[in-house]
């Protein structure tokens, strides 16, 4: 896996470097083979030349040498770089979980950890959380009861103010 900071060093005859559908090809030794020429790789060198490839139409023949000299893979994350800058600085576990990320993503965290986050910090934001949370009364049951108190309020009240409307009018429609 290579990221394209890595990548982009190899921009030149001496190594180049092109990616190519996410795979990462090292193009050097086959500069002077290329049918189109070493200008053209040498303007992808560093670079994502997969439009280009594809825009060419390269035979069966060409795309399995292409194969040949494939070093490895573009390291990027799937959602993109936006994705990761989103949470830059944040606390992004409840993101992470949200998306519901495979085994595989959560084995290739584990190459990018580069420390825990310190115990009080911790108790900081659990602290936070339990106090963002309102308390509900489980003690008596009086919460219960309180829970209808609003909604017959405003049934009753309602129900008057269509009575009085309503029943204050006569025939005619008016008061």
């Amino acid at each position: 896996m290579f990221s394209w900071s890595e990548i982009k060093k190899h921009n030149n005859e001496e190594s180049c470097w092109v990616v190519i559908h996410g795979n990462v090809h090292d193009l050097t030794n086959f500069l002077e083979e290329h049918p189109g020429g070493k200008d053209i790789l040498l303007g992808l060198a560093g670079g994502d030349g997969t439009q280009c490839f594809d825009d060419i139409g390269h035979s069966d023949e060409a795309k399995a040498l292409c194969k040949r000299f494939r070093i490895g893979s573009l390291q990027e994350h799937p959602g993109g770089e936006e994705v990761l800058l989103e949470q830059l600085g944040k606390d992004a576990t409840e993101a992470f979980e949200d998306v519901g990320h495979s085994t595989d993503a959560r084995d290739m965290m584990k190459k990018y950890k580069i420390g825990e986050l310190a115990e009080s910090e911790r108790s900081k934001k659990e602290e936070k959380k339990a106090t963002a949370v309102p308390k509900t009364d489980a003690g008596d049951g009086d919460s219960s009861w309180k829970s209808w108190l609003l909604p017959i309020a405003i049934g009753l009240l309602a129900t008057v103010a269509y009575r009085f409307f309503f029943l204050s009018q006569d025939d005619s429609g008016k008061p």
